[in-house]
């Protein structure tokens, strides 16, 4: 005998397909939500750790403007943002470890992007220091032999960290996070940039006037990429950021910085004062205020898509979970809908036919003679429900009638017997 497999797991088994396939696109979502979600955190770490080289960069800055115009007996004749070159060592030591700390702690694409600057930072800075604390003779203006290659080495270093931060911004695929991003290292670009220009023109002026064909075209270099900094500024420095870049432009127009170098380029005056003077140096103002401000819309964007992402990832779990939840509860609603009033069913046939049917014609058969044959009324089989079980018990309450009818007809037959 063949085994007998109930309804229930037929329906189970022909509702398995679709609801597997179901739980499969759920799961492939939930899945595809979360990766995004750590797609997401991954360029937020790169977004914000574009921003630790910004106070490292500092460190440097003014690491080599400070000890570049000691060497020169210079250091006095300007206001820095450091009072002495121990003062400003240790300032980029700090921010050496903290920013070294921030990459450890980030690792992944962050380390492969900074790690190797910090390398290279860590092998040469000990050594250019050494210019400087272990100078030897008279402190002059004439100490360029030492002066310039100490500048140029901490300018190397700095670039090391400026190559790192273009390689993120060409990481980062939302497009207001990667401007920040450009922003920030425009900034840092710009504050060297005007660091550079602004010592080639006052040793100029320091020394006579800026009338060197070399000097000149060295000024007029560096000139033009202040200049060329300036208009991407003004490109990028849109929508979120605009405010905060239509300041600082106007601050560095209306220090009239730009003109001063352009009348010494002009005349060969250096107006050594208020080249001098012209640009603050404050850490919120000019662009050293500018790039923190970017900073802090960077640190804004990138909480706002790890809030976007984290929801996205939350709605995906709740309408899998949701989803599946439905279908289990519409399997067992279709499975209940039609084993229930099959149980029904076969619970009344087999009342009918085992006690029902029997008792009925038993009592039509045993009427007594010279008594009317009366067809008893026995309860025909209901199921609450309107579809093919229905039917079925439609066909048994006919059989029932026909069984009672047929036994009526032999209760005739044999009181016609018995008459004749």
């Amino acid at each position: 005998m063949p085994r007998r497999i109930p309804i229930r797991a037929k329906l189970a088994a022909a509702l398995a397909v679709p609801i597997v396939a179901l739980l499969l696109v759920s799961v492939l979502e939930v899945a595809q939500s979360v990766e995004e979600v750590r797609e997401t955190k991954d360029q937020n770490e790169l977004a914000t750790a574009a921003i630790g080289p910004g106070g490292l960069i500092t460190g440097l800055q003014n690491e080599r403007n400070y000890g570049s115009l000691y060497i020169l007996g210079f250091e006095n004749a300007t206001q820095l943002p450091v009072g002495s070159f121990e003062e400003a060592v240790a300032e980029t030591d700090e921010a050496i470890a903290r920013f070294r700390a921030e990459v450890a702690e980030k690792g992944g694409e962050v380390a492969e992007t900074y790690q190797p600057a910090l390398d290279t930072i860590a092998e040469r800075i000990d050594e250019l220091r050494g210019l400087v604390t272990g100078l030897e003779g008279e402190r002059s203006l004439e100490r360029t032999d030492v002066s310039d290659p100490f500048f140029n080495g901490y300018t190397e270093l700095i670039d090391e960290l400026f190559r790192a931060n273009s390689q993120v911004s060409l990481s980062i695929d939302d497009p207001i996070l990667r401007r920040g991003v450009e922003l920030t290292d425009l900034a840092s670009h710009q504050i060297d940039n005007v660091a550079r220009t602004q010592r080639v023109v006052l040793l100029a002026g320091v020394t006579g006037r800026l009338d060197d064909p070399q000097e000149i075209a060295d000024t007029a270099g560096l000139l033009g990429q202040v200049m060329d900094n300036l208009d991407q500024t003004r490109d990028l420095g849109t929508g979120r950021y605009e405010a905060a870049t239509t300041r600082v432009l106007e601050q560095f127009e209306e220090s009239g910085w730009l003109e001063l170098v352009e009348l010494a380029m002009e005349t060969g005056e250096v107006r050594l004062t208020e080249t001098l003077n012209a640009l603050c140096r404050a850490d919120d103002e000019g662009f050293n205020g500018y790039r923190a401000a970017v900073n802090d819309l960077i640190r804004e964007r990138a909480d706002e898509l790890d809030r976007a992402a984290t929801g996205t990832q939350r709605r995906y779990a709740v309408l899998a979970g949701l989803t599946i939840a439905v279908a289990a509860a519409i399997t067992w609603i279709v499975s209940r809908s039609i084993t229930r009033p099959l149980r029904a069913l076969t619970r009344q046939a087999k009342e009918m036919a085992e006690r029902r049917l029997p008792e009925a014609v038993s009592d039509i058969l045993e009427t007594p003679l010279g008594e009317d044959v009366v067809v008893p009324s026995v309860e025909p089989i209901s199921v609450a429900t309107r579809d093919e079980v229905a039917d079925v018990a439609d066909a048994l309450n006919t059989v029932q009638d026909s069984a009672l009818d047929l036994a009526v007809e032999q209760a005739v037959l044999r009181r016609n017997i018995a008459d004749s």
